[in-house]
């Protein structure tokens, strides 16, 4: 059996000096180190990404801030003045202004004119070929392509990707009520401009900074009745054209002023000369009888016709060769009321001629017939009147021919005479608090309440009993002129027209009519005078306006039940 003892190993000698100095290999440590300059390298990356993106945006910034693209006048983006907005006096919108994004072209980096004009016809179809390639030929560095595109058309243009084109962020002027009030409201340029209307009236307002909406005098409500029963009329009557007015005879505030035909604001550009005339305060008319209340009280202001005094209408009247006629002649004498009330040529004419031509031409002039309507508007044109005024022209004046006048400056001539007597310049911005109404005399109180009941009378009793509204104590006055074409007063061409106020009571709103040659229709008997179409008119007006005016339906009583029926058949 083998011996299976341990076996002794030899010693190893001692190890050499080398070694016994060698380091040691520490693994760990180096780890440690190699993270802490990763981690300073992270660092470093993300300070620079930051500073970069920092100044990424504040490029971006100063790009879309300060260096926005320019417009027609190369008024950078960011300047271009916002325009305040323009309401009803009751806070309806009426005018507004909407960001939108206009096209523009840097010539100098098209590659292709002809095929960027292609692109460009694609996307805005409406273009002119011809005009886009000639933009795009210009060496220019900055030419307009189309300005205020619909959201809709910019997606088209921008999914073109063509590096020439850019876009601006322009404002554009809205009107969010289409036609209505369009003569009054007017229009701005592209640029944002006024060129008619209240926005040119208000231009500077509408432009200060910071500043407050244009509060007008308009009542949408009011204005909407006026021009729905306008529109309706022209169509029953034939007739060319038509204005009408409504107005407080006690502030002179314009609550409503209609032209027909009108226009849409929002494409004033599509609209005819004739469809932009703003005729209730540009267009000139003979306006006719609805002149004679003026000599009525041309008539007492003088005191030329007696109280009980009867004029011989039924005779023959010529003054300088010239006879004046009757449309419906009296067989009997006429006092000043029934002279009214039937619309006596002669009898007006008797009365001016007796107050005199001076008289006459003062009394104009105070009623502001003599010179433009003072209102804000620069649409207010200056009458047209005799530069010799002869006894011919004091007679015929005095039942509205040989002058012509805007409607507009007649209505504030008839405010005037049922408003105590007190010329209230007409305007068509909302008195503020504390602010003075600017006004002058001139009638007496007595004149105007002498005017107010042969009014009253005019309506229960003569020509304007279809203006009647039961109620609301409605006054007025017809007014049926012929034409004055080449010279000649043409039979069948009328400028037809009625002034209504009410309540008689306590005078407050007038309504004033115009239609431009109306023709008869079936239920006129073949007539076409203002009775059968301005009064009828007036009358709806009246009706539907009245509520919403606050007026209260009340027991109506003639102008005959207050003891002033002197003169009176």
């Amino acid at each position: 059996m083998k011996d299976l003892s341990p076996i002794a190993l030899p010693e190893l000698p001692d190890q050499p000096a080398f070694m016994a100095s060698a380091p040691t290999l520490n693994v760990l440590a180096d780890e440690v180190q190699l993270v802490r300059q990763t981690r300073v390298r992270i660092i470093m990356g993300m300070v620079v990404f930051s500073l970069f993106f920092l100044l990424l945006v504040s490029r971006l910034a100063e790009i879309s801030l300060l260096r926005a693209p320019k417009t027609l006048h190369g008024m950078p983006t960011s300047q271009v003045k916002a325009r305040a907005d323009i309401v009803d006096r009751n806070g309806a919108l009426l005018a507004t202004s909407l960001r939108t994004y206009s096209l523009s072209a840097n010539p100098k980096k098209v590659w292709n004119v002809v095929a960027s004009t292609e692109a460009i016809i694609s996307a805005l179809p409406d273009l002119d070929p011809a005009v886009v390639e000639s933009r795009l030929s210009s060496n220019k560095s900055f030419v307009w392509l189309r300005r205020n595109l619909t959201p809709k058309e910019r997606q088209a243009v921008f999914s073109l990707g063509l590096p020439e084109l850019e876009f601006a962020v322009e404002p554009k002027r809205v009107y969010p009520r289409g036609r209505l009030a369009s003569h009054i409201l007017g229009f701005t340029d592209i640029d944002q401009n006024g060129t008619a209307g209240v926005e040119r009236a208000f231009n500077a307002q509408l432009f200060e900074a910071g500043g407050a909406d244009i509060r007008l005098s308009l009542d949408m409500g009011v204005q909407f009745a006026v021009e729905d029963e306008l529109r309706a009329g022209m169509k029953k009557y034939g007739a060319d054209a038509g204005s009408g007015i409504v107005m407080n005879i006690k502030t002179g505030e314009i609550l409503a002023m209609a032209s027909m035909p009108d226009f849409n604001p929002n494409r004033f550009g599509a609209a005819l000369p004739h469809e932009r005339l703003n005729r209730a305060s540009m267009s000139l008319y003979e306006l006719g009888s609805t002149f004679k209340p003026i000599t009525m009280a041309l008539a007492h202001e003088t005191g030329v016709i007696g109280h009980e005094e009867k004029l011989a209408v039924q005779d023959k009247l010529v003054i300088q060769s010239k006879s004046i006629t009757d449309d419906h002649p009296s067989s009997v004498a006429l006092g000043a009321y029934d002279i009214l009330a039937k619309s006596s040529n002669r009898g007006a004419a008797m009365i001016a001629l007796r107050s005199g031509a001076e008289a006459q031409q003062d009394l104009l002039r105070r009623l502001g017939l003599f010179s433009r309507v003072p209102i804000e508007l620069h649409e207010s044109a200056a009458p047209l009147v005799a530069t010799k005024w002869q006894d011919i022209t004091t007679a015929t004046v005095s039942y509205g021919h040989g002058i012509s006048v805007t409607p507009l400056a007649l209505a504030s001539a008839l405010a005037t005479l049922l408003n105590g007597g007190v010329y209230v310049e007409p305007t068509i911005e909302k008195h503020r608090i504390g602010k003075a109404i600017k006004s002058q005399r001139a009638v007496s109180s007595q004149t105007s309440e002498y005017v107010t009941q042969m009014m009253r009378y005019v309506v229960t009793d003569g020509t304007g009993r279809n203006a009647a509204v039961k109620g609301y104590e409605v006054m007025g006055k017809t007014g049926t002129a012929e034409k004055l074409i080449d010279g000649a007063y043409v039979k069948n061409r009328l400028v037809t027209s009625f002034v209504s106020a009410f309540p008689y009571s306590d005078p407050q709103y007038l309504v004033f009519i115009v239609y431009d040659e109306p023709k008869a229709y079936e239920g006129s008997w073949g007539y076409a005078t203002a009775g059968w179409n301005a009064a009828l008119s007036a009358r709806a007006v009246v009706e539907r306006i009245a509520p919403r005016l606050g007026v209260r339906k009340i027991v109506e009583t003639s102008a005959l039940s207050h003891g002033v029926a002197g003169g009176v058949q």
